[in-house]
């Protein structure tokens, strides 16, 4: 027969409700009974399925898939309670009605029909008013149930892919924010964000004039309405500071770019700050922050820094005030976001500024002292905003940030100096592929092309046995064989989606040498690791199903090792300006 469809049908009277048109199986071993039943039934406009006892009922119902079923509960070979549990758990989940015929006999097996999920009782003999109504409000009720199971599911997809794509865009997003930020160890920082985008930048850029730049910045709001601006606000600070412009300038084409490109109620509250060697002075432009303090270690001295500028974004005419200060070799820079400063502690009260004084005033630099602190003060609580901590070392008389005299003749030519780092949690491991965009970062901030083959073969291996072998505890020596090989992959899927723990972080960092530059790939697990000796691979396991990629690890890096336990592998790749040209 063909599967059941809905449409109204008139059932007989003038001012009768339309019903929808169903299939119904009925099972009843009296034929008189089964066969005014089915009379009625189809008098309703509904199309029967009749059978004599419960294990034809089933058979019927795995057949025919009605959209209701009506079960007599004494039935031979078979009865009607038997049945209905055969039915629910062929069903699995799936909602369809079941009404039970029942005579004066056998009303001591009521309970039992309701605790098997009889959706209603009918008494004989039959009351077709009684009966029509019945059929037609179950029907409702299982079009209901399926919409709502429809929709559930629709929502749950779509649920899924906004979360593929903002774990996608959040990759995206901190590849961009973090290529162009330029590490030095005078350069300290937490950031901790709220939600999958933080609110909260943090930029570092070395310009051709010798000066470091830093913005720290935190959007309205949290996850990625609030970081919708970091994109621009990056990608102009990044370009102005290579080309030399200064903080006044790049301040004032961020809040322009923000008025052009923000809603009204969107801004931008930050600090961007000049070291300058030269004068040993520091100059900051704070738009909105909390206090930031200089402090000098040596004579204990704290300076109190407030904002004297309105945030980014609202003003369309902006002329932004400055501050200098003068700076030596034990004058450390504290920025924060409001974050850390209003983070609730046990008894609802805040961290607030007298404690991150309190911190300052110890000999010796503060950021562990401050970050201790805090994390004693809130341990427990809920975080409830994005977190920044910055210390800076305003050592200008010996800046470990300077150019060299090499660097200077060469400041234009690849290759760069920068680092990454991208970390993937379960949820995201199951629905994106590192690799590829581990690859486009490498290829965007470096552009090594003539490199791509060989490189893509290194962070493959390394994410593939960190995932394998680390997260998922998999043993390769499955792969002895094909169908072994077979098994490992179906086992590798499987407990893929049962993850619910752990992590992997990718961190790629580059360094200029004497005719190209060096890129070293580390790639760390949560896991326990593995005994691994990589010293025992050679060219015969070349011809295994297993061991080959890390004898193409082997021949393509300078070097390549595991780190403590085998869950941290660091891989350094050389190549020279010769290799480069011939992209050409």
């Amino acid at each position: 027969m063909m599967a059941a469809s809905f449409h109204p049908v008139n059932c007989g009277t003038a001012d009768a409700a339309p019903q929808l048109k169903a299939k119904i199986l009925i099972a009843e071993d009296s034929i008189s009974q089964r066969k005014m039943l089915t009379a009625l039934i189809e008098a309703f406009g509904h199309e029967v399925i009749e059978c004599s006892d419960g294990y034809q009922a089933f058979e019927l119902f795995k057949e025919y898939r009605p959209d209701l079923v009506i079960l007599d509960i004494i039935m031979p070979v078979c009865d009607g309670i038997n049945a209905a549990k055969h039915i629910r758990e062929f069903l699995f989940g799936e909602y369809i009605p079941i009404i039970f015929l029942t005579g004066l006999d056998a009303e001591e097996k009521l309970d039992e029909c309701h605790a098997l999920g009889g959706d209603d009782i009918i008494s004989k003999p039959f009351n077709h008013r009684l009966l029509s109504a019945k059929i037609a409000s179950l029907l409702r009720v299982k079009k209901l149930y399926h919409d709502q199971v429809t929709q559930a599911k629709q929502l749950e997809h779509f649920r899924q892919l906004a979360q593929q794509d903002q774990e996608i865009a959040a990759s995206i997003y901190k590849n961009f924010i973090n290529a162009g930020f330029f590490e030095t160890q005078a350069l300290r920082y937490l950031l901790s964000p709220m939600a999958l985008f933080n609110g909260d930048i943090l930029l570092s850029a070395r310009t051709p004039g010798n000066l470091l730049y830093v913005l720290l910045g935190d959007f309205t709001g949290h996850g990625l309405s609030a970081a919708m601006g970091a994109g621009p606000t990056a990608e102009i600070f990044y370009g102005m500071a290579q080309k030399g412009f200064s903080i006044n300038e790049i301040t004032v084409e961020i809040n322009r770019k923000l008025m052009m490109i923000m809603p009204a109620n969107f801004f931008l509250a930050a600090t961007i700050l000049a070291l300058y060697p030269d004068s040993q002075t520091v100059k900051l432009i704070n738009c909105g922050l909390p206090e930031h303090y200089l402090v000098n270690h040596e004579t204990g001295e704290i300076i109190t820094i407030l904002s004297n500028n309105v945030p980014l974004g609202i003003l369309s005419s902006y002329l932004p005030q400055e501050q200098v200060f003068q700076t030596s070799v034990q004058t450390y820079l504290y920025l924060f976001t409001d974050g850390i400063i209003e983070a609730l502690g046990e008894g609802g009260d805040e961290f607030g500024t007298e404690r991150i004084k309190a911190c300052l005033s110890v000999k010796g630099p503060g950021f562990k002292q401050v970050l201790d602190a805090f994390h004693r003060f809130t341990q427990g609580q809920d975080q409830k905003d994005d977190l920044t901590l910055v210390e800076l070392h305003c050592n200008s008389l010996n800046p470990i940030w300077a150019i060299t005299q090499t660097e200077r003749t060469s400041i234009d030519v690849v290759p760069l100096a920068w680092k990454t780092s991208l970390e993937f949690e379960p949820s995201a491991l199951r629905k994106v592929n590192p690799v590829p965009i581990v690859m486009n970062s490498l290829m965007e901030i470096q552009g090594l092309k003539a490199h791509r083959e060989a490189l893509y073969v290194i962070v493959s291996e390394l994410f593939t046995n960190a995932l394998e072998h680390g997260l998922l505890g998999l043993d390769s020596s499955l792969k002895q064989t094909p169908d072994g090989s077979m098994r490992f992959y179906e086992l590798r899927e499987q407990q893929l989606q049962q993850l619910s723990e752990g992590k992997i972080t990718i961190s790629l960092s580059h360094l200029p040498v004497s005719q190209g530059g060096q890129l070293i790939i580390e790639v760390q697990d949560s896991g326990k690791g593995f005994d691994f000796n990589p010293e025992a691979l050679n060219d015969n396991c070349m011809d295994t199903y297993y061991g080959r990629g890390m004898i193409l690890l082997k021949k393509l890096c300078q070097s390549f090792e595991y780190i403590g336990s085998g869950n941290q592998v660091k891989a350094t790749y050389e190549w020279t300006m010769l290799n480069t040209q011939h992209e050409s």
